[in-house]
């Protein structure tokens, strides 16, 4: 059974579903440390005069070192509305739009605190867009501990995983003798970019997948 374990990245971009399409069972990794500055609370959309960020506020003043899901959202400003907006005027005329935006709408809707919970949904409605049927758990309720390469074979064990599959930078720090010493295979994601039609010029990669679903042709 092949297994991957990934952060709960905000609407993340086709690598991420590809990886999780090509594995039995995936793990949303929300019990180490957040990443300020990373992929966890933002993710590009593509604008007339090139990328923005489209980010959820979090709280970070005096928490360092907090973990993902501890990570809370700040509400102080009316982000979501402003989310809203942006999605709506660049991809109103989209050959998906009026469709993908209701759902997109019912999940800002949702009254959330934290930013995993949030996160997580938006992953999982576009898993459900893209018609992938990995089975998807948090590690932070799979109660497992240790550190880096460590955690992850309790994590993969936890799920009865004989194959990790790892993103290419896993190449750079995992510890396969811990993996070989538990009997688990690792492999490598290798992604293929797909191209499709976009807004606003030539084709740009590593956009979040609402970019594809909203332009895609069914």
């Amino acid at each position: 059974m092949i297994v991957s374990i990934h952060q709960p990245n905000l609407f993340p971009w086709l690598g991420y579903f590809d990886k999780m399409a090509k594995s039995d069972t995936f793990i949303f990794l929300d019990n180490v440390q957040f990443t300020k500055g990373g992929f966890q609370n933002r993710v590009k959309v593509k604008c007339p005069n090139g990328p923005q960020w489209l980010t959820v506020p979090v709280k970070t003043k005096g928490r360092a070192f907090q973990l993902t899901n501890d990570v809370e959202m700040n509400h102080q400003t009316d982000w979501k509305k402003k989310h809203l907006s942006t999605i709506e005027s660049l991809y109103s005329g989209a050959i998906n739009f009026d469709s993908l935006f209701n759902r997109i709408k019912e999940l800002y809707k949702l009254e959330n605190t934290l930013l995993v919970d949030f996160t997580t949904k938006g992953i999982q409605l576009i898993q459900r867009m893209l018609e992938i049927k990995s089975a998807t758990f948090k590690a932070s309720l799979l109660n497992k501990e240790g550190n880096s390469s460590r955690l992850l074979v309790n994590l993969v064990k936890e799920v009865g995983g004989t194959v990790y599959l790892s993103g290419p930078s896993g190449k750079k720090y995992l510890d396969e003798n811990i993996f070989k010493a538990e009997n688990i295979k690792i492999e490598y994601h290798e992604f293929q970019e797909v191209i499709y039609p976009q807004k606003y010029n030539d084709f740009m990669p590593g956009l979040t997948s609402l970019d594809y679903l909203f332009n895609r042709l069914c």
